[in-house]
């Protein structure tokens, strides 16, 4: 089967985290626009456009900082709230809300995905695969790789494909960044084989 292409103006790019700038859209029509900041902290409601990714958000104050209370139940309570919100202002709206999880977020990982599914009936999933590994990840990324898309691929909105490049975080301790599809360290090939049939692709690359 054929994967369908979605399409963005250029990717954003901040310190830990990557999103599409401006519309994106299918076939030349609208699919979605992403919700700057986070649902924690959010800017411009987007408007006029059927879906809005949103990230969670970290309770660090930035989406580019992790905190240990994202996981403990303070996260866990203040991310249903968050989404509850969000999911009324969005079907008030006619759109339907699209979470994108990621690594230093409220909904972080496999098993907080799937606990957003299962609560939150309505709300879908944008999986940036990338946005879910973390340094100590990258010696066993095809691992992670495997099991984050075989088990949330299949019934994600959409799969959004950016890089990550090493680096080093303002303690010295290693760590990654986002960058463009293809210039970065994982395995292409390895995800391409990956790819859930029929799920629309963003991919990043520019």
């Amino acid at each position: 089967m054929i994967q369908p292409n979605l399409t963005a103006d250029r990717m954003r790019a901040g310190v830990c985290t990557a999103m599409a700038a401006g519309t994106i859209t299918l076939d030349g029509a609208p699919w979605g626009a992403w919700l700057p900041g986070s649902l924690l902290e959010p800017g411009a409601w987007p408007e006029a456009t059927p879906r809005v990714l949103a990230f969670t958000g970290s309770l660090s104050g930035s989406t580019d900082e992790g905190d240990l209370r994202n996981w403990m139940p303070a996260g866990i309570e203040a991310c249903r709230s968050a989404l509850g919100s969000a999911r009324t202002r969005a079907e008030d709206r006619g759109q339907r809300l699209v979470i994108v999880p990621h690594a230093l977020h409220l909904v972080s990982d496999l098993h907080s995905t799937l606990r957003l599914l299962r609560e939150h009936q309505g709300v879908g999933v944008a999986l940036a695969p990338a946005a879910l590994l973390t340094a100590s990840m990258l010696e066993h990324a095809g691992d992670h790789l495997a099991r984050i898309l075989g088990t949330l691929g299949p019934v994600a909105d959409a799969i959004i494909l950016h890089d990550l490049a090493r680096c080093v975080d303002g303690d010295g301790e290693p760590s990654v960044k986002p960058c463009a599809w293809g210039h970065g360290v994982l395995d292409a090939a390895l995800v391409a084989s990956l790819m859930p049939a029929g799920v629309p692709a963003l991919t990043l690359d520019r």
